[in-house]
């Protein structure tokens, strides 16, 4: 899904200040070299730390060439006296949650790793696993300021930082790709509504021999009807995402509801129907699992796509023969300002029984400087990696850091010198927390423990009935009377009264 690597953009300079607070009582660092007499820099040099090394577990595979980077990490943070050395461990990802939960359970000694709501961060908060982070953000600067203060405020957990929210993005934007090479060849002009996007895909169908109209993975499918709706990417009447599968809830009358019933995204569902009636939309999209290869092979004319730094980067060699047949069509461009709770998936967590948490916020605060930043996330510079500007950089290597597991950080992160100007220009519009309107929902974050007999009997309807109705195998009424009968069944409104009872906690007052 959306743990994959992501890239980000710079907006903001290194604080003058970037070398301060690197130990855990705050003393400045001094190079030595700064001008200061031999007498006067011996007096206040601060004493050499003892090295502690804290252990770290992230999910996934380990990075080729992890290990030559590691050490050049190590060697930094020793040259910059933070009296730390990081030992990562890659666990598989068919067993990291169970096997860090089991972790914490025996009371291994560790020091940080990645958790999310997703995960067992939830749990992990209610047994008091995790430690507050609070006090410690708050008295290392470089952390707090490489993060927007909207992702501080909206993923707290019970009013406080459970974890250090890990993201590039603000908000979610959605469009497709599309061959502007195909719209040009039949004098189309620029698509700017979704009536554009129909007279192009329409005309592949009817003119082109050995290329289809639309291809997208049927799990990503969910996301249609916001794609295909008149009010993509608009602020309108509905939340339509509150970080719950299949739910949505709706600003006019303060009720949460189903996606599939919401009056907003309705005319996405029939388009989804259409669509898939008149063979815009690949039949085999239930199985279908290679829409990107499938784009690529110059089969598609149009694909899915997110201005998340990720979708677009998928294409980029698509490019490499120096033409431009790419572009992407955002519904409502110009005046895109949606909804968003700044909420982010992936959290850097310290367990409460670690033995160095000031420590391991000190490595936190030192990877939120940018030479240090782009050590961890790029690689060793020359080798791995070069700079173009201060906010791209050039890929010379196979290693790729997964870093929503540590590093990500908003104004620090750069985007590849082979990223297609459009999604550069959408991705930078998705890093900017100006560009999207506030969600009356922002800071909730679901806790399915006293329903999670509903809530487990219901998930199983996303794959089975929801997905094929976004997909639109099943046809758009159809679909939604089968999903309001299986809710029913199954105990969903105790789901939806226990998402509602959270809600407006978070609302009341605002």
């Amino acid at each position: 899904m959306r743990l994959k690597k992501w890239v980000g953009t710079t907006t903001t300079a290194v604080l003058v200040s970037s070398l301060m607070l690197a130990g855990c009582g705050g003393n400045t660092k001094t190079d030595g070299n700064e001008g200061s007499s031999g007498a006067n820099t011996q007096s206040t040099a601060p004493q050499a730390k003892e090295t502690v090394t804290l252990k770290a577990y992230f999910p996934g595979d380990k990075p080729n060439g992890f290990d030559a980077v590691l050490q050049a990490v190590n060697d930094k943070l020793k040259a910059d006296n933070v009296g730390a050395a990081l030992n990562v461990n890659f666990l598989p990802w068919s067993d990291y949650g169970n096997a860090v939960s089991v972790k914490m359970s025996a009371g291994e000694d560790f020091d940080m790793y990645l958790d999310a709501p997703w995960l067992s961060m939830n749990q992990m908060i209610e047994s008091n696993s995790l430690m507050e982070l609070d006090a410690g953000v708050a008295q290392r600067p470089e952390l707090k300021a490489s993060i927007p203060e909207e992702m501080w405020e909206y993923n707290k957990f019970g009013g406080k930082i459970m974890g250090i929210p890990l993201g590039t993005t603000q908000g979610q934007l959605y469009g497709l790709l599309i061959r502007k090479d195909l719209r040009e060849k039949y004098g189309l002009p620029e698509l700017k509504t979704l009536g554009d996007l129909e007279k192009f895909l329409y005309t592949v169908k009817e003119k082109e021999k050995d290329v289809k109209p639309f291809v997208i993975n049927g799990i990503k499918a969910d996301k249609l009807p916001f794609i295909l709706s008149e009010s993509a990417n608009l602020a309108l009447d509905e939340v339509l995402e509150i970080g719950v599968n299949m739910f949505a809830y709706s600003i006019k009358d303060k009720k949460v509801t189903g996606q599939w019933a919401s009056p907003m995204i309705a005319d996405g569902y029939d388009r989804v129907t259409k669509y898939y009636k008149d063979g815009i939309i690949s039949k085999n999209i239930a199985q279908e699992q290679n829409a990107e290869t499938l784009f690529k092979q110059g089969k598609y004319a149009a694909t899915y796509y997110a201005a998340d730094g990720v979708e677009g980067l998928k294409y980029s060699e698509m490019l490499q023969d120096g033409s431009d047949k790419l572009e992407i069509f955002i519904p409502n461009r110009e005046k895109a300002k949606p909804y968003t709770a700044f909420q982010q998936w992936n959290f850097l967590c310290i367990p409460a029984s670690s033995k160095h948490a000031d420590l391991a916020l000190d490595v936190a605060n030192w990877l939120s400087i940018k030479e240090n930043h782009d050590l961890m996330e790029y690689g060793i510079q020359g080798k791995d990696w070069e700079p173009v500007g201060d906010s791209s950089y050039k890929v010379l290597s196979s290693y790729s850091f997964p870093g929503f597991v540590l590093t990500w950080r908003p104004t620090l992160n750069r985007t590849p010198d082979t990223m297609m100007k459009d999604d550069k220009k959408w991705f930078d519009f998705s890093t900017n927390p100006d560009n999207f309107t506030l969600s009356p929902t922002a800071g909730f974050n679901f806790n399915a423990e006293k329903v999670k007999t509903e809530y487990a009997k219901i998930t199983p309807l996303h794959d089975s009935t929801f997905l094929p109705l976004s997909q639109g195998l099943v046809p758009a009424e159809e679909g939604k009377k089968m999903m309001d009968k299986k809710m029913e069944s199954l105990g969903g409104q105790k789901v939806i009264d226990e998402i509602q009872a959270q809600i407006d906690v978070v609302t009341s007052g605002k």
